[in-house]
């Protein structure tokens, strides 16, 4: 009786509990599953073998014949599939094997078909199984769970790997770390650029700015990290921003390229509320208003949930402005984190003329020079 490794560790080993409770069944009542063989190597029943072996108990072989050992691992994967108590890292890890091996099949068919002329298009076999849409069918699994599993698959160390083989942790748990990290990988990089002052800035002066600034708050990823203090995870904590952020003093230090006549929208939370008049003074404007924006959903916040935003109209000098209809309250409904509402850049465009920039966007846009992060 033979023993092929690479078969044995196809398949999820025993728990020790499972293990234990096979072991007392078969001294007690004998091996009742007999062993599946194929060429006289083991495909079904190692642990039966084992323990058989040990306690020296007679037990029983049965036959299988087999084209080739992709077809004995089809047919071990299959037969694995029935174990009530297999965990999703397994689930995944046989569904992955499975899938491998039939391409692997439909290009063997494939180059046999080519040399016998048949048509390219009939013969890749594995073919529907090289989609998430059919990994989730077979699994049982949504298409958006199997999507996390092929990520974590593919950039998760071993070792997290067989946690979650060993059901000790969810793919949903090592897909957000994965993106965790890869988060604060990208903010480090921009942390430092922005550490560094080498950003590529604006070109030429403007007529017209709006400014988003990155606020930093207290559960801002890179400074608690940086500070080695406690850090609010993103998916956990609501506030958090996914971007890198800036200290005031270093929000105070960008040079904004402003003609001597300049207006200014400057976004703030109300946090920030009481810094703006020490911040526009040091960039040299005056306060004039305060626009409102109701978001028409309820959001974050650690006292009081929000609902609103906040953009101070600050001017330099005598720039141009013409508003005949707009008052201190817009509403739009939020979309995506730090994305301003499209009912504000109507009215900005409305009631102010000249060339525009909008400084740490998110959007490309029409008659406007834009500067940030992620410009979409």
């Amino acid at each position: 009786m033979k023993i092929n490794n690479e078969l044995r560790n196809l398949i999820p080993p025993l728990t020790p509990e499972e293990y234990e409770n096979l072991e007392n069944s078969i001294t007690e009542d004998g091996c009742r599953d007999s062993i599946i063989t194929w060429n006289d190597t083991i495909v079904d029943g190692h642990n039966r073998y084992d323990i058989c072996l040990k306690n020296n108990i007679k037990f029983n072989t049965i036959k299988k014949e087999f084209d080739d050992i992709n077809q004995v691992k089809l047919w071990m994967i299959n037969n694995q599939n029935g174990r009530r108590n297999l965990t999703d890292g397994w689930k995944f890890e046989l569904a992955q094997s499975k899938k491998a091996i039939l391409i692997l099949k439909g290009k063997e068919n494939l180059k046999t078909n080519i040399g016998g002329g048949q048509r390219l298009s009939t013969v890749d076999k594995g073919k529907e199984h090289n989609t998430q849409k059919e990994l989730a069918k077979g699994l049982g699994w949504s298409s958006g769970k199997v999507a996390q599993a092929d990520v974590v698959w593919q950039n998760a160390p071993k070792e997290v790997k067989e946690e979650i083989k060993k059901g000790e942790k969810t793919f949903n748990e090592a897909y957000k770390n994965i993106k965790k990290e890869e988060r604060l990988g990208k903010i480090k990089l921009q942390r430092a650029e922005i550490e560094k002052e080498v950003l590529e800035k604006p070109k030429g002066k403007y007529d017209v700015i709006v400014i988003d600034p990155p606020w930093r708050y207290d559960g801002d990823i890179y400074k608690a990290q940086k500070d080695n203090l406690p850090t609010y995870e993103p998916e956990g904590f609501r506030g958090t921003a996914p971007y890198p952020t800036m200290s005031l003093e270093e929000i105070k230090n960008i040079k904004l390229p402003v003609k001597d006549d300049c207006v200014l929208w400057l976004w703030t939370t109300n946090l920030f509320l009481l810094d703006m008049g020490a911040l526009l003074e040091n960039w040299g404007f005056e306060i004039k208003s305060i626009l409102t924006w109701d978001k028409e959903h309820f959001g974050t916040g650690r006292w009081l949930r929000s609902q609103t935003e906040h953009c101070i109209l600050a001017i330099k000098g005598k720039p141009f402005f013409n508003n005949t209809k707009w008052g201190t309250l817009i509403r739009e409904k939020r979309t995506i984190h730090s994305k301003k509402p499209e009912i504000f850049y109507t009215m900005v465009d409305e009631i102010c003329a000249g060339r525009k920039l909008d400084y740490f966007a998110r959007n490309k846009r029409a008659g406007w020079d834009v500067y940030g992060d992620e410009v979409l």
